[in-house]
């Protein structure tokens, strides 16, 4: 060990969760692609699965999605009929996201196989609660 604890040998956390999100992205993409989805819009649909609607901000606080970025990923889902836009009844200044009837079908179809390759994976129970608990530390979904 070195200073402060840190291993002087192999990948440091940093390199190590970066390692393993790129070897899990590249999986799922692989699977979206077959779906004509990527991954920013995959996150976009699953996020709003679970919802009755999504501002803009909340949806790329959810998704980690820059603002540029996560326009065109929603421009897209509507143009393919996946989600529309509504403006807010209770505050008329905002836009919500909502999944259209296609695009929850969307969802739960890919869902299985997104769940598949997850499970492929074999990432225990205690790594996955290790790093949601991580990710709500930090703000991250």
């Amino acid at each position: 060990m070195g200073p402060r604890g840190v291993a002087t040998t192999g990948l440091s956390l940093t390199g190590s969760l970066t390692r393993a999100a790129r070897a899990v992205a590249t999986r799922v993409e692989q699977v979206l692609a077959k779906e004509g989805l990527t991954l920013d819009q995959w996150l976009v649909l699953d996020a709003l699965s679970g919802n009755g609607g999504l501002a803009m901000a909340d949806l790329a606080d959810r998704t980690l999605t820059t603002g540029p970025t996560l326009t065109r990923v929603v421009d897209k889902l509507v143009t393919t009929a996946q989600a529309y836009r509504e403006v807010d009844a209770a505050d008329r200044r905002r836009v919500l996201v909502h999944l259209s009837a296609r695009g929850r079908a969307t969802h739960r179809r890919v869902a299985v196989k997104v769940s598949e390759v997850e499970a492929d994976l074999g990432v225990p129970d205690e790594v996955l609660g290790a790093l949601r608990r991580l990710g709500a530390r930090t703000g991250s979904p």
